[in-house]
């Protein structure tokens, strides 16, 4: 979470793999306290979009809607790697690659200027590494280490956080342009780049344990 009051930037951040519903609201609440600027003087919200996990992509999305509905106010969609991207300092183009598991990878180009180059993808590791063969490459991201591990020398590790910083996200946010915040979708919609793990029950399967059971 991250809150500008002039020219300050007030953060707060917190890893977590599970709770993101109980600890957003309150955080948000404490940056703001921080900021003195109260919930209903907030002017524009942004808000990552994905790639990145079912239920941390729905819990933010679901805050900031319920929020710009509350208020009034713009929203904007920020993409994961995006955000990842913007914390790049470094003068050679750039690769965001997530690891998914099951050798897929969530995956972005940028150049030197970090102008994205392609729209996230979900690629395997060979995928990955075969992006721009001719260039050598920054890599960033949670699956970095296994693009530099596959595809040699010409893969360089940057010090970016394998995480959207929030305070990322605002920078972004603010580059944009009035006109770019009013082409932003009034209600903004996760990217998912591939369907979710977890399956409905099989109703047959709950009725065939019950007649065991049964008998």
């Amino acid at each position: 979470m991250a809150l500008r009051n002039a020219d300050t930037v007030f953060s707060e951040i917190q890893t977590m793999t599970r709770g993101h519903a109980e600890a957003l609201m309150p955080m948000m609440a404490r940056v703001c306290a921080q900021a003195e600027i109260a919930f209903e003087n907030l002017e524009r919200l942004a808000v990552t979009v994905g790639p990145g996990t079912f239920s941390g992509v729905r819990v933010g999305l679901s805050a900031m809607r319920g929020l710009a509905l509350a208020l009034d106010i713009p929203v904007c969609s920020i993409g994961t790697l995006h955000a990842m991207a913007a914390a790049h300092a470094g003068e050679t183009p750039l690769i965001i690659s997530v690891d998914a598991r099951r050798d897929t990878y969530y995956t972005q180009s940028f150049d030197a200027s970090g102008q994205a180059l392609d729209a996230p993808q979900a690629l395997s590791l060979a995928q990955v590494v075969g992006l721009h063969p001719d260039q050598t490459l920054a890599v960033a991201g949670s699956g970095a280490a296994h693009v530099q591990a596959a595809g040699g020398a010409r893969f360089q590790l940057a010090e970016i956080a394998d995480y959207p910083d929030a305070v990322q996200v605002l920078h972004v946010a603010e580059a944009l342009s009035d006109q770019d915040w009013a082409a932003q979708p009034r209600h903004p919609e996760p990217l998912y780049l591939r369907p979710p793990d977890a399956t409905l029950p099989n109703p047959d399967k709950q009725l065939r344990r019950q007649s065991d059971a049964d008998a």
